[in-house]
């Protein structure tokens, strides 16, 4: 018997949501600097990262062997998923921008300091999505100093 269920949707399991499909995405504040550590990084703003690594580190493979050079920058990574029957999204983008706004000052002397921060949108290959990003989002985003990123999957994802 197979899973695959017709346009890469999932559905919802327990009492009252027949016929009804999922759609998956998740949130990811990115942060990349030349030099901080991840643990202040994470001390700051208070999420725990789905991976983080310390430049000058040494680097592994995706399976964890160790390979022969180091990290050049520090990379760090929080990230949440939502599950969501409809194609909406945006709210959740908001949501989580409104929770960096009391970091305002760490985010920006990130950017000052050579690194790069942004929040990713990733699509898990879950069937459609389309939303806006209101104005007032896209206002935050320029006011926290964060670049807004998209990352599609067609093929649906773990």
């Amino acid at each position: 018997m197979s899973n695959v269920v017709p346009f890469g949707r999932r559905k919802l399991g327990g009492a009252g949501s027949e016929g009804k499909s999922q759609r998956r995405f998740e949130l990811q504040l990115f942060i990349k600097h030349p030099s901080i550590d991840p643990a202040e990084i994470t001390a700051a703003i208070g999420l725990e990262p789905k991976f983080q690594h310390r430049a000058g580190d040494p680097r592994t493979s995706p399976k964890g062997e160790r390979l022969r050079s180091l990290y050049p920058n520090t990379s760090w990574r929080y990230s949440e998923r939502h599950h969501v029957e409809k194609q909406w999204f945006a709210s959740r983008v908001d949501d989580l921008i409104d929770r960096l706004l009391p970091h305002k000052a760490l985010l920006l002397s990130l950017r000052e300091s050579g690194g790069k921060t942004w929040i990713i949108v990733e699509f898990l290959g879950d069937g459609y999505f389309g939303d806006e990003i209101p104005l007032r989002t896209l206002a935050k985003l320029v006011e926290l100093g964060l670049d807004f990123g998209i990352e599609v999957f067609a093929a649906p994802q773990n």
